[in-house]
Order: C-alpha cells, then sequence, then structure tokens
C-alpha cells in the first residue's frame, strides 16, 4: 500500500488511524518547510521516530540526563565512547551498567512520544507511507506502542494547546514567581485526582484565595523551581524532565492560579547578574589565565578594525550620515568582540554557550564587556537554529546595528536536498 497526500487533505490522525486499524508494516515519512520525520510501524503499532533536525531536547542523551538517569560526566564519557567505536549511546551506556534496561526503554518511549507529538501541530506538509515486510528496530530495547493511544493522547494535546498558548504566546516570555508562590505546597497525586481531571479552561477555579496553602501537583512544583527570571519558557522546556506539552501546560495552570507573571526587564537584568557564578581560581589562589582570550586578540584586533559595520572604519564602515555616537560606536566593538569569543568557545567546546555568563566563568571574558555603555546587559539567545546578540540604543531601542546572528545548518543551503532519514536507535 502506498499512501502519500497532504496533510491539509488527510489530518496525521486519520494517517494513524488507518495505519492502526489495517494493522500495517512500514516507514511514514512526514515533510514540512522545517523538517522532515520518520515514524515506524509494526503491524500498526509504533516502534521507532526519528527527526532529521533533531532538537536537543528529543536527543536520546538529553533526554537521559533530563530525566537524571545519567549525570553530566557519564554521559560524556558515553558520547566520547561512541565517536570512537560508533556503537548506540544506549548500548554503551548499558555495557558500563550506568543505566538499567528498564530506564533505557522509557526514556526511548519518551523520546519517540516527543517527536510524534510535535508532528500533531503541523499545519502544513505533505507525507508518505511506504509499506514493507519488517523494519529495523531494536525488538530488545523498544516496546510497540498502540497507534490508537498515541492517537487518543495526540487530539489532547491538539484541543488544549490553543489555550495555553493564550497566556504563553510565544517561547521568549520569561516569567518569575509571585509573593503567592511562597505558599504552595505540593500535595500527593492521589490527594488531587479530582483537581487532576479538570480541563484548563476550569483552572482559574483553582486561584489561590488568600488563605491556606495552595496545593500544586509534583510537576507543577519541578516546573516552578525552573522559574528563576532568568530562564524563557524556551529554556524551560529544554530544562524541564518533563515533556514539552506537560511543561508548557504546568505553566499555564501557575499563570492561571497567580503563581507566576511576566518578568519586567530590570527583573531579568538583576536576576542575570544574581544568577552569574563566583569565578573559579587555581588551587593556589592565584586567577587562571584565559588563553584563549589571549590568542583571540590580534584576530579581534584585526577584524574589528576592518569590520564592515564598524562605525569607525573609514574605509568600510557607514557613511558621516550615518555615524552613530560614540557610545553606540564602543558598544558594538564590545559586542563584536564578544560575537567572536563566542564563535571561537564553540569551534573548541562544540557547543555555543547558553548564556554570556558562562564566557565569564570560563575566564574567556570579563563581567562588565556583558553590558553595553549604559549598563544594559546584552540580549543573547540561543535557539535551535539560531544564535543571536543583540544591543539596544543610547535610548534603550532595538538597534539594528547592535545585532549580530548566525544560523545552524538548518536551512535548505547547510544540508543535501533529499537527504535520507533514519529510524530512531538507542
Amino acid at each position: 500500500m502506498a499512501l502519500e497526500g497532504t496533510l491539509k487533505d488527510f489530518s496525521l490522525a486519520d494517517i494513524f488511524q488507518l495505519i492502526g486499524l489495517q494493522r500495517k508494516t512500514g516507514v511514514l515519512t512526514l515533510r514540512s518547510p522545517e523538517d522532515v520525520v520518520t515514524i515506524s510501524f509494526l503491524e500498526g503499532k509504533v516502534v521507532g521516530a526519528d527527526s532529521l533536525n533533531k532538537r536537543l531536547e528529543d536527543r536520546l542523551g538529553q533526554v537521559l540526563l533530563k530525566t537524571a538517569v545519567v549525570s553530566q560526566t557519564e554521559l560524556e564519557a558515553a558520547l566520547r565512547t561512541q565517536m570512537e567505536t560508533l556503537e548506540r549511546l544506549g548500548h554503551i551506556l548499558l555495557r558500563h551498567s550506568v543505566i538499567s534496561r528498564d530506564d533505557l526503554r522509557r526514556s526511548l518511549e519518551k523520546q519517540i512520544l516527543q517527536i510524534i507529538f510535535r508532528v500533531f501541530r503541523w499545519q502544513n506538509g505533505d507525507y508518505h507511507f511506504s509499506q514493507e515486510t519488517s523494519v529495523d528496530y531494536d525488538a530488545e530495547l523498544v516496546a510497540p506502542m498502540s497507534a490508537e493511544s498515541i492517537l487518543m493522547e495526540g487530539a489532547r494535546m491538539l484541543d488544549e494547546w490553543p489555550i495555553i498558548e493564550k497566556r504563553i504566546p510565544h517561547r521568549g516570555i520569561v516569567f518569575v514567581p509571585t509573593p503567592a508562590a511562597r505558599k504552595v505546597e505540593v500535595a500527593p497525586e492521589e490527594d488531587l485526582a479530582e483537581e487532576l481531571e479538570l480541563d484548563l479552561e476550569t483552572v482559574e477555579a483553582a486561584a489561590p484565595s488568600g488563605a491556606g496553602r495552595l496545593r500544586i501537583t509534583s510537576l507543577e512544583g519541578d516546573i516552578l523551581a525552573l522559574v528563576d527570571g532568568v530562564n524563557s519558557v524556551d529554556d524551560i522546556v529544554r530544562r524541564s524532565a518533563h515533556g514539552e506539552f506537560e511543561t508548557c501546560k504546568a505553566l499555564y495552570a501557575l499563570l492561571t492560579r497567580s503563581l507566576l507573571r511576566q518578568a519586567t526587564r530590570d527583573e531579568i537584568s538583576r536576576a542575570a547578574q544574581s544568577a552569574i557564578p563566583d569565578i573559579p581560581t587555581s588551587a593556589d589562589g592565584a586567577p587562571r589565565i584565559p588563553w584563549l582570550l589571549l590568542a583571540l586578540v590580534p584576530v579581534l584586533a584585526f577584524s574589528l578594525l576592518i569590520a564592515r559595520r564598524n562605525p569607525l572604519n573609514p574605509i568600510l564602515g557607514p557613511s558621516q550620515k550615518l555615524i552613530p555616537s560614540a557610545a553606540t560606536a564602543v558598544s558594538w566593538a564590545r559586542m563584536f568582540g564578544l560575537w567572536e569569543i563566542v564563535q571561537g568557545r564553540a569551534l573548541l567546546a562544540g557547543t555555543f554557550p547558553d548564556t554570556l555568563a558562562e564566557l565569564v566563568h570560563e575566564r574567556y571574558v570579563d563581567q562588565r564587556l556583558l553590558s553595553d555603555p549604559w549598563k544594559r546587559p546584552y540580549r543573547f539567545v540561543v535557539r535551535d537554529q539560531m544564535v543571536l546578540l543583540a544591543g539596544s540604543g543610547w535610548d534603550g531601542a532595538p538597534e539594528p546595528n547592535l545585532m549580530l546572528s548566525v544560523r545552524l545548518g538548518n536551512s535548505a543551503d547547510d544540508r543535501e536536498p533529499g537527504q535520507g532519514v533514519s529510524l530512531v536507535t538507542p
């Protein structure tokens, strides 16, 4: 059976229902402008899923790390072994007795479901189901999952996402706890059975009355602990041990109960300053020398001199009419230096820092360089497809010339057209 078309004509729910009812075996490929996802079926049950542009939270190592099944040190050691042997990550962790088979099974199931549930939200795209006599998957570690049960959960999420997005319109919002959040207590799930059966539109009925302590679920307690006035919604989703939907639903519940509110710019700035850790010193008490920074100084100086957008560059810089104030020029030069250090650190460490504070912690820059001449912190954002460093003008308004960004290899120019997609493996 060859089944193909567009998601506008035939929804993913209809596709799942058809494959499940007819107990088909094969691979369903879904394509959208943003991603390509494959879902493997064995006799109508899901046994695997993978994404071409796999998000960080969808990777098996991150699933294991966020659920505290492995430590950062154990994961890094396993990844180094994987690079040398090309062995599956899950098998490496099992062989070294870092995790149990049950832990790996649960993590693989969560990884598969995270990828599938995100596809349920696609508004457009096309699909193709290729029927096969068998599919390649690890039968020892992956238990086939009913397409009907996944379909029911996916339909519930589709109904509730629009309600959540009314309070959380985008993932860049930063929240802070309200004073009422200090009075909450995490109650056993069985004590909250009736409250957990309420849909999202009735959550507001459980808002705090001002007397006594408000009871919240353990999941909501986990998410509340991640709200610190610095982490955006996207940061919280990446750090949460729960799925994207469960995390955002918990944030919605906390918002409707007035336990959270959106942070102001000043609150974000103060929280970011207080979150910067103390700079470590060497064993003898002397500060460590930032060798990377010293090596980059000549490169930074030359790049700064010839940069096209540098207002101090008399050859390639803007015309006299567009030269900003001296303070703006200083801010741009500071940002340019930070940007070069961020890129250099990414080349050495293999990843971009989550925050600029990491550069201070690692002795690449001085903390004073993280703010513009008006003492406003630079905005640094790391997303799945982009890294952005932005500053403001003298009046605090966004300044187009004070913005540096790079896309992370997810555009059409960064990959070969028609690149294949493999099934998820441990």
